[in-house]
């Protein structure tokens, strides 16, 4: 799996500078930022018709937010992903960055990716997840 920092990021889209405003938009990833008060466990799947959350164990995440907007229902998929996933390639995804008390997972699927999220320790934690998504050729 491809794990590469924030830093990393910015410092090979620094490097587009010679390259025309289109072609720079184009080869800088979609990043991602998910976010939210986790007290137990589940996952995200992520296709190019869904992000929905698929609840484990314990409490349901709360005060989610997905790409900047809240996201109340983490049960259905937020209505801008559709538009958002059709230029992205799904399948070479990876976490910039994470931050969260328990198991923050990233796993490529046939379809897309799953985020997997678990919160062990008694009540819930903040937890925010950066994933950077390649823009399709």
């Amino acid at each position: 799996m491809k794990y590469m920092n924030l830093a990393a990021v910015i410092l090979v889209l620094a490097t587009l500078g010679g390259a025309s405003e289109s072609a720079r938009v184009r080869a800088q990833p979609k990043l991602l930022r998910i976010e939210g008060r986790i007290d137990g466990s589940g996952r995200i799947v992520f296709t190019r018709t869904r992000a929905q959350y698929e609840h484990k164990h314990w409490a349901r995440p709360s005060v989610m937010s997905f790409d900047g907007e809240p996201w109340n229902d983490v049960g259905k998929t937020p209505p801008a992903w559709t538009e958002i996933a059709a230029g992205l390639d799904l399948a070479r995804a990876w976490v910039v960055e994470r931050t969260g008390r328990d198991v923050i997972v990233l796993e490529q699927t046939a379809d897309g990716f799953d985020l997997y999220l678990c919160d062990s320790p008694n009540g819930w934690g903040p937890y925010s997840i950066t994933i950077a998504i390649p823009r399709r050729g």
